[in-house]
């Protein structure tokens, strides 16, 4: 027969393992899929930061992964074989795979790295994750700290996609003591005529993630435009800056992996990911083009260049 003092003893034994015991660990085989939409370092970086951080959190998932070379009806094809498998969460890397993920699996959540811009993912009721679009407020501060005599930054942008960015981005620049110059480009035709513009009035030319301004047929424009100005270009990635832009802020992919990780591990413990805001990257790595500040003719602090990511 059970005493009161064994009973007690039981009670207090079950409250305080109770209490000591980790808030989360997933099931053995907890069965993730992955779309992966390149074989690019970028991607595979961003999944091992991912796959890292759940294995530290105790989780023993089973990953089911399709690469599909950003061929979107690969992807679609993809999430149709997700949706037989039973899987509770897709961890999609690119916007091609999260497109398809978001609108033919509505009913399993999705969690997106390596889209552009994280406010896409909160317009949908299945999705959250992190985009690579830095704030605003990040990319004038960085410009400030890296041109620190510049007053006037101007942009060229597809009204269509930007304006209400560039509308914002005015408004940013305004309340850290700089001016925005911006000029619509419609065409491909319009560039030349917007660059002329600018080069009487700006300090600084501030690349805009821009579909048309910034496609691979106006980069040489835009890259001319500042060697024969001598206004630095601030490029929106590295592979700008190595062509010739003066910087460009850049990611720590490993960690958009544990980022993202970590939103993962909240939808396995049963949040829905509307309830999980869409976040921007919490690191800042940048890159620097020393041939380019020599030969504009604009002195990049040696500071500076000891903590860049990559300098060309």
């Amino acid at each position: 027969m059970i005493t009161m003092r064994a009973a007690c003893t039981a009670v207090v034994m079950i409250i305080t393992f109770g209490l000591c015991a980790p808030a989360f660990r997933a099931d053995a085989g907890e069965r993730i899929a992955v779309l992966v939409g390149s074989s690019e370092p970028p991607f595979e970086e961003a999944l091992a930061g991912f796959q890292g951080y759940l294995a530290k959190q105790g989780i023993e998932a089973e990953y089911e992964t399709h690469r599909f070379a950003g061929d979107a009806s690969r992807a679609e094809q993809a999430v149709q074989e997700i949706k037989k498998s039973g899987a509770r969460l897709i961890f999609t890397l690119g916007s091609v795979g999260t497109e398809a993920a978001v609108k033919k699996a509505p009913d399993i959540p999705v969690v997106a790295c390596l889209v552009l811009r994280s406010d896409s993912l909160a317009r949908t009721q299945n999705a959250t994750g992190v985009g690579l679009e830095f704030p605003l407020e990040v990319q004038f501060n960085w410009l400030r700290t890296m041109l620190p005599d510049a007053e006037t930054i101007g942009v060229i942008y597809n009204p269509d996609e930007n304006g209400k960015r560039v509308e914002a981005a005015a408004r940013i620049a305004r309340g850290l003591g700089l001016s925005l110059v911006a000029q619509e480009v419609r065409t491909l035709q319009d560039v030349p005529s917007a660059l002329n513009t600018l080069s009487k009035s700006v300090d600084v030319l501030w690349g805009l993630a821009d579909n048309l301004v910034l496609s691979p047929q106006i980069a040489k424009h835009v890259l001319l435009f500042s060697f024969r100005n001598s206004i630095p270009f601030i490029g929106p990635s590295s592979a700008w800056a190595k062509a010739g832009a003066l910087y460009s802020l850049d990611w720590d992919y490993k960690d958009l992996g544990v980022q993202c990780g970590e939103m993962a591990v909240r939808v396995l413990q049963g949040a829905r990911p509307g309830e999980i805001p869409p976040a921007t990257p919490r690191k800042v790595l940048y890159s620097i083009n020393l041939k380019t500040a020599q030969q504009i003719k604009i002195t990049i602090s040696e500071q500076l260049v000891k903590k860049a990511r990559n300098i060309y």
